[in-house]
């Protein structure tokens, strides 16, 4: 595990604690498109990651190069010749698919994600719900067991702590905001996506789609980008019905 020096601990403390309450994640929160995960990838660095949240430390949502300047291995996505992000990959796709009402090709969705994706002056945001980068979601890939913050000995206790907080506020960001759809893209924290809307979700396609609307906003829930078993006539026909729900 990566060892916190004494001269950054209250830095990096300070950048936590202040990261929990404000930090959603990139692009334009005043767009009709959301996309809401779980949390941001890492490779674990302890140094990275100080520098990622003193990028990030002044405001609720960034522009995914502009103010990540000198983090190298961020901006590497964004470069000419860059590769698809596996993440990024069927947020891009969803993107265009609303827009064009058509599927994108692999090179649309490569020039869309260096040129366009998360940008603050686009017409979408790309938001996390918990605000902790993490390598993965596995309890061996905690970093922050060593910060001296209430909850943070371990991401149990973490989630048990700040998930509620961070629904709470999630869902007064969305009625501040009044995004057209908010997609959900991970199925497995169905549970904090389901006390975000004012009405239930339904199950559209079996394992696959939920929905709900009230009446400003429509809510998604679909698999992560890279979830196992999803073809693309999958994503294809998740597209098409959330298309036509909004």
């Amino acid at each position: 595990m990566n060892k916190i020096s004494p001269s950054s601990e209250g830095r990096f403390r300070f950048l936590i604690q202040e990261r929990i309450k404000n930090f959603w994640g990139y692009g334009n929160l005043d767009s009709d498109v959301w996309f809401v995960g779980m949390e941001e990838g890492c490779d674990g660095s302890i140094p990275k990651i100080i520098q990622r949240f003193e990028s990030t430390s002044r405001g609720e949502v960034f522009d995914i190069v502009a103010d990540m300047q000198g983090q190298e291995d961020h901006l590497a996505l964004f470069k000419e010749n860059a590769s698809l992000q596996k993440t990024y990959r069927r947020l891009i796709y969803f993107l265009l698919y609303i827009q064009t009402k058509r599927e994108p090709t692999p090179d649309e969705m490569r020039a869309y994600q260096i040129n366009h994706f998360g940008r603050k002056n686009n017409n979408h945001a790309v938001l996390e719900l918990m605000p902790m980068a993490c390598h993965s979601m596995h309890e061996k890939d905690w970093v922050y067991g060593g910060v001296d913050i209430e909850g943070f000995a371990s991401k149990k206790e973490y989630l048990k702590k700040y998930a509620p907080l961070r629904v709470d506020l999630l869902r007064e960001l969305i009625r501040t905001h009044k995004p057209r759809i908010v997609i959900f893209y991970v199925m497995s924290y169905r549970k904090y996506w389901s006390l975000i809307p004012s009405v239930p979700f339904e199950e559209v396609i079996k394992g696959k789609l939920y929905i709900a609307k009230d009446d400003s906003t429509a809510y998604a829930v679909v698999p992560h980008s890279v979830a196992h078993g999803m073809s693309n006539n999958d994503w294809k026909q998740i597209a098409e019905t959330i298309l036509t729900t909004i």
